[in-house]
């Protein structure tokens, strides 16, 4: 039996060694660099969106009200110390939170200057000794811890507060932002005099408008305005260092999402879009159509390719103040293929998914030569705020390639494709384990009541996490173990909670924001196993993914498309309540949101595997249901039977179906898995058989006076065999609330 948590860890094992294979940028400061009060942001989390997932991670330890002492004092920077790498670097600024007396109710103070005079005390917060040094000595330090870990420190001035004189804002000449340079140019670092390049920004826009992009009534902390104004500020200085690589590319920027071998929604307008210089023209040209637009005063665009046909390839030229060219674009149906494990499944098994490989995989990788069928493989992202980009590529299906794909993405394309002869694009986005409130927005959530107990055991953990280092230093110095050991265990698993995937907006910010709003024709989803233990909340989550991917995409509702968890764990020999029984209740309950639709899998699960090998039928059916609703072939059958109301007669119940096709069906003889209960709700096997084609009457003797019935009601029915005249399966239900 694979076990749910094995997957969750082999997740993590992934994800850390990728994490370590390429370089991270640590950050650290004070609650200018990062900040969680109420209407003020840091610089330090929106800096996060100017670099490139690929090749380099961020990871913002600065926090509130900490100086350069106190970031040392309290073990912060020993956290660092503990996962920092040759490679690696570190961006500091610190000087908010360092002036004021040494020994008061903080002890947070240093000494002024760069010098290494000392001062020793007896902290009034504890009682304990420490000697206090120098605001230049602390800098220094870290400055030369950095270096001999054979990783690059870059120093900051700090932030200018938001305080004008005589229509000027005022700047630190000889304070801080001097003894940060001099700290610096001392130990050999490189020095950026951000306090200056901020202050050249705020004096053009004048007290006024400064004022309007730093928190209500505050001089000192930015509101999200201006934290993304100081950090768009600095990432122009950063271009300057070393990390001018890992910045996100200039003159004209796309996201990967667009790329070659793209596939294009067709029929409708496809927005593209990107950062280049300030208030330049952008051009978009595909076969001799041109449409331009003109980039605004931060240099962001959005323009939209018409509506085009299905056909290709194609090649799209865009140029602003530089230029992309993108070949072999094809045009077609796109879809995006979300959720946990079962989409992630792919059709072979890799190094990466151990746990996939569909049934008879090695015939269907084979087989699979369908070259404009492209998937766009989202890489496992998870992040704090919404980020602009993803790491992925367009890979087209060929036997070569298609052992990686989704299994149920490509088997669903493959049947679109046969039925509507257009390529098809799939955007894979899928995490295994992973809820379904991971992949919300956090505004979304944020205006659901019903949620609010997911976000409040969220920020429990992420504020424990942020304010004690010591688990940080702890995954710091097993890494080092791990990483000089063979490496055959599973790599320990970070303590971010926002590197678990079960925690709110943390996969939309990573996986999906970077896809919004690239033209598709709507979603499939399959994803639920990991909300078993808060299924009672699950039809809120799921309605709200929906109408937050909906509202966002701005395609109106669009068709999302969702598969019921299958059967799994051991067979009951008595009808009992069942856990996975009421998470299908939950799921199916979205079925009430226009243009949804959902696959029954209940006969092609397995008892001991959570991942079931039968992916073949998964996608068939969900293209069963795309083609009935996104393309309007009212003629397919695209549901099995759908409970739709019951009848007490006669001591029996006489239940009534919708999705019945040419009649009820019950495959392999009599009909299975009813059972029936009066009023005191003790549920008995039950006989069951079909009447006239369209009803099913269910009786037991034991249960004279009948008062409700339930149909394959169990974490495992294999043996429910109600099925219409297509053979596909009936949805399961109950009559008793």
């Amino acid at each position: 039996m694979l076990n749910p948590l094995r997957l969750i860890l082999a997740c993590c094992t992934f994800l850390t060694a990728a994490a370590w294979a390429k370089p991270t940028l640590y950050i650290i400061g004070d609650s200018t660099v990062r900040n969680h009060t109420a209407g003020q942001k840091g610089w330090g989390d929106p800096l996060v969106a100017h670099f490139d997932p690929a090749g380099i991670e961020v990871v913002n330890r600065a926090i509130g009200g900490r100086s350069s002492r106190t970031f040392l004092t309290e073990g912060r920077w020993d956290a660092v110390m503990a996962n920092l790498r040759a490679g690696d670097f570190v961006l500091m600024q610190f000087g908010h939170n360092d002036g004021g007396p040494i020994n008061d109710d903080r002890c947070r103070a240093s000494l002024k200057g760069t010098g290494d005079e000392t001062e020793d005390i007896i902290r009034k917060t504890d009682g304990k000794p420490e000697t206090v040094r120098s605001y230049g000595w602390y800098l220094r330090k870290y400055i030369a811890d950095t270096k001999e870990k054979g990783a690059t420190p870059i120093v900051l001035s700090p932030i200018p507060r938001n305080i004008w004189k005589g229509g000027s804002i005022t700047r630190d000449t000889d304070g801080y932002s001097l003894w940060a340079r001099q700290s610096a140019e001392k130990e050999g670092a490189t020095f950026i005099d951000f306090h200056s390049l901020l202050a050249d920004r705020y004096q053009p826009l004048g007290k006024e408008r400064t004022t309007a992009i730093f928190a209500p009534g505050d001089h000192t902390h930015p509101a999200p305005a201006g934290a993304e104004l100081n950090a768009s500020v600095l990432a122009n200085a950063l271009l300057k260092t070393d990390l001018a690589d890992h910045l996100l590319a200039t003159g004209l920027w796309m996201p990967r999402i667009f790329g070659d071998g793209m596939v294009l929604q067709r029929d409708k307008a496809n927005p593209l879009w990107g950062k280049t210089a300030p208030d330049t023209l952008v051009v978009a040209s595909i076969d001799g159509d041109n449409v331009s637009t003109k980039s605004d005063e931060d240099g962001n665009f959005r323009i939209d390719l018409p509506p085009l046909p299905a056909g290709g390839p194609h090649v799209l030229k865009v140029t602003g103040a530089g230029e992309r060219t993108f070949k072999d674009v094809l045009v077609g149906e796109v879809w995006l293929c979300s959720g946990q494990s079962n989409m992630d499944f792919t059709l072979a098994k890799t190094a990466k998914r151990y746990f996939a490989g569909v049934t008879d995989w090695e015939r269907e990788v084979a087989a699979a030569d369908h070259p404009r069928i492209r998937e766009f493989k989202a890489e496992w992202t998870m992040r704090e705020d919404p980020q602009p980009e993803i790491e992925g590529t367009w890979t087209a299906c060929t036997p070569q390639t298609a052992g990686d794909f989704s299994a149920v993405a490509y088997f669903f394309a493959r049947e679109l494709q046969k039925e509507l002869g257009v390529p098809v694009g799939l955007i894979t986005c899928a995490y295994g384990a992973s809820t379904a409130e991971a992949w919300i927005s956090s505004d979304k959530l944020a205006g659901e009541p019903a949620l609010k107990p997911l976000r409040d055991a969220f920020r429990t953990k992420f504020i424990a996490y942020r304010d004690d280092p010591a688990s940080f230093e702890k995954y710091g110095n097993a890494m080092t173990r791990w990483l000089a050991s063979d490496r055959k265990g599973r790599a320990p698993a970070h303590p971010d909670p926002l590197r678990d995937q079960h925690n709110p907006a943390v996969l939309f910010n990573g996986m999906i924001a970077p896809v919004i709003p690239y033209g598709i024709r709507g979603v499939i989803w399959y994803q639920g196993e990991s909300n078993g233990g808060t299924r009672q909340l699950y039809p809120a989550l799921q309605r709200a993914l929906v109408t937050d991917w909906r509202t966002r995409w701005g395609l109106g509702d669009f068709p999302f498309l969702y598969v019921q968890l299958a059967s799994h764990k051991a067979v009951k020999d008595q009808p009992a309540d069942s856990s996975l029984a009421t998470m299908r209740e939950a799921q199916a309950s979205t079925l009430a949101l226009p243009h949804t639709g959902m696959a029954v899998t209940l006969d092609i699960g397995d008892e001991k595997d959570v991942h079931p090998r039968n992916k073949q039928d998964v996608g068939l059916r969900l293209a069963r249901l795309a083609m009935y609703d996104a393309y309007g072939r009212k003629d397919v059958i695209h549901s099995g039977p759908v409970f739709r109301m019951s009848e007490i007669e006669d001591g029996r119940v006489v239940l009534h179906f919708d999705h019945i096709a040419d009649g009820l069906v019950a495959k392999d003889g009599a009909l299975r898995h009813f059972a029936i209960a009066g009023d005191d709700r003790k549920f008995v096997w039950a006989d069951a058989e079909i009447e006239d084609g369209d009803k099913v009457i269910v009786s037991s003797p034991e249960v004279p006076r009948p008062a409700y019935v339930r149909y394959a009601w169990a974490d495992n029915p294999s043996s429910a065999n109600l099925r219409n005249s297509a053979g596909l399966p009936a949805a399961p239900f109950r009559t008793d609330p």
